[in-house]
């Protein structure tokens, strides 16, 4: 089986794109887990899309990938927060921190077309509080900062 990093690269896209509406607009409905969901399956997306850059044949990675995560803020943080309910904790962690607390905010707009919801969720890690979607945001800046770097190409669909 072929792994194209190109798919995960755009599965990761339409993980942010989930996140973006629940960040942004959800309709009338939305629940305390749906941006808890949405958050950790962006995070899968974007600290894995590094095993399918290695392993797509069509790659040639003059740069250590792994080096790159290790030194990104952003996509250290988001290895961790991923391996942290990967293994129910961690024993190594990339960044030197550690994930404390997750907080859900819920807001309802009153629209011309009705109620909107929206989710934020807040990550504490090592004291520091971050916005989920604003760090998912960071990530991908610095995936296309690689991607470009490498003179990665991934096909528009």
């Amino acid at each position: 089986m072929e792994f194209n990093a190109v798919d995960k690269y755009r599965s990761m896209l339409r993980s942010y794109d989930r996140l973006k509406k629940i960040e942004i607009d959800n309709g009338n409905t939305i629940s305390n887990s749906e941006s808890r969901d949405a958050v950790e399956d962006f995070f899968n997306q974007c600290y894995h899309l590094k095993d399918w850059i290695k392993k797509d044949k069509g790659i040639n990675l003059p740069l250590n990938i792994e080096d790159y995560i290790n030194k990104s803020h952003f996509l250290s943080l988001s290895a961790d927060y991923c391996n942290t309910f990967k293994h129910a904790g961690l024993d190594y962690n990339r960044s030197d921190k550690k994930l404390e607390k997750i907080n859900t905010h819920i807001n309802f707009d009153l629209t011309p077309r009705g109620f909107v919801a929206s989710s934020r969720l807040e990550l504490t890690i090592s004291g520091e509080k971050y916005d989920a979607f604003e760090l998912a945001t960071n990530c991908l800046e610095d995936w296309e900062k690689f991607i470009v770097s490498n003179n990665i190409i991934f096909p528009n669909p």
